[in-house]
């Protein structure tokens, strides 16, 4: 099916690279794996850009899509409380209280195609194509308009990879990587030629995934997964060549990703540290978990590196009188700041953040009462099953807040460092599009008809 699209309307193309850093890219053009991208990074001047706090892709792709930072859009991760309770439910798109780029689009009655976009599950209805992320449960919920189901299907098309065949092999994963950016591309190109779209946002996730299994066998050039690391990303280059081969030479394209990658050291578990200092408890005999916390709770924590405390009146049990929750929070912090790698005496936490310093926004009172940003390669988690403060799984690479890509082809940057709010801004510039009141960013390139 096609939709009506004026003929003098701007059309842009943002390709996502889910977690590719600048760095690597550029690194892995200078040695001609990318000659594709390399061509398009030539036309312009890419810059690194800061991720979101905390810089996870559910958080990172909404500020993304929406300009806006989480006290306005509403996801400060993965997961989160209900509402009065210490029940635990994952975001979705119908968390996300605020227009997406896709949205303002059809708003404007143009056409938009957004494929595997973090938080477009539950599918958008809007004029125009949504195939949702990872967070669909099947195909068949994840497609809007659910006509072009039959076609996906025959593609044989996959919302994801599968971690957990990533975790039993290595070889698996990668064939697996394969088939799923390569039905991806597929689709793409399909859509591409049969909706008369205006935007069209597709994110490959699958770097994200190869980055997670993989980044430390690339960054230590092992002799096995290094080569097969770059063969992944050969392929990524490919399918992007195919991509913008269909694009016309006034269409704008944006190439981009939503957060850095570096090499995993540890992991490192916020619950079991807040247990042995004293400030989370658990009703004896019960399985570890925020509904088991007992009344000794004093505060708690949530991926990745958010802490809450357990305050009177605000959570369902909770223990700390709001009064004396500052002083709670900058006891925390000084504790924290002292935190070492019990091996290397390597310092685990970069910076330490309160909701007040870097969320702005009707939705604040949701915000973490301190969110810790941690040093490279130590990724804070908020498992609560550990038995140890640090541990180290299958994952050898972990997300970086400010190497993260963009790039739009054909057009100077106005900014040396550009940040994840800037990104609507500027795509609503590039589509002569109004920009919505109340974005956190602003465009980012030279005028509308400097190329």
């Amino acid at each position: 099916m096609r939709f009506f699209r004026s003929p003098k309307s701007s059309r842009l193309f943002i390709l996502g690279l889910d977690g590719s850093p600048l760095p690597l890219m550029r690194r892995l053009i200078e040695d001609g794996d990318l000659p594709n991208l390399g061509r398009v990074f030539e036309t312009g001047s890419p810059v690194e850009m800061n991720s979101s706090l905390p810089d996870v892709s559910a958080v990172a792709w909404t500020s993304i899509n929406t300009g806006k930072n989480p006290a306005k859009h509403g996801i400060y991760g993965f997961v989160d409380r209900k509402p009065g309770t210490y029940s635990i439910e994952v975001m979705t798109a119908a968390h996300v209280r605020a227009k997406t780029l896709w949205e303002l689009v059809s708003d404007a009655g143009r056409c938009a195609v957004a494929v595997n976009v973090p938080l477009s599950f539950p599918p958008q209805q809007i004029n125009g194509v949504v195939i949702s992320d990872f967070l669909a449960p099947s195909l068949n919920k994840a497609v809007h308009p659910t006509v072009l189901l039959p076609k996906l299907e025959s593609i044989g098309y996959r919302i994801d990879t599968d971690p957990w065949v990533a975790r039993q092999s290595l070889d698996a994963f990668l064939e697996d990587f394969k088939r799923t950016a390569e039905k991806r591309a597929e689709a793409v190109l399909y859509l591409m030629e049969t909706q008369a779209w205006d935007l069209f946002m597709v994110v490959f996730m699958e770097t994200d995934r190869l980055h997670h299994f993989m980044w430390q066998y690339m960054e230590e050039n092992d002799p096995t997964y290094a080569p097969k690391f770059r063969n992944a990303y050969r392929l990524i280059d490919q399918l992007a060549g195919r991509i913008i081969a269909r694009l016309r030479d006034d269409d704008e394209l944006i190439v981009m990703s939503d957060h850095g990658f570096t090499t995993l050291k540890r992991e490192v578990y916020l619950n079991v540290w807040l247990e042995q200092e004293g400030y989370l408890s658990f009703t004896p005999g019960s399985e570890k978990g925020l509904e088991t916390m007992n009344g000794r709770t004093k505060a708690f924590s949530l991926d990745p590196g958010r802490i809450y405390a357990n305050m009177a009146g605000r959570e369902p049990s909770g223990t700390v009188h709001p009064e004396a929750c500052s002083d709670l929070i900058d006891e925390l912090a000084a504790k924290l700041r002292g935190l070492r790698d019990p091996d290397s005496g390597e310092p685990i936490v970069r910076d330490l953040f309160r909701p007040g310093e870097i969320y702005f926004g009707p939705l604040r009172d949701r915000a973490p009462d301190l969110l810790v940003l941690p040093c490279d390669g130590y990724d804070i988690k908020g498992t609560f099953d550990s038995s140890t403060f640090t541990g180290r799984g299958k994952l050898v690479g972990m997300h970086k807040y400010d190497n993260a890509t963009f790039l739009v082809r054909g057009r100077d940057l106005t900014v040396e460092h550009a940040s994840v709010h800037d990104v609507l801004p500027t795509a609503c510039k590039l589509l002569d599009l109004e920009c919505p009141d109340g974005v956190d960013g602003r465009p980012i390139v030279t005028g509308s008809d400097a190329r």
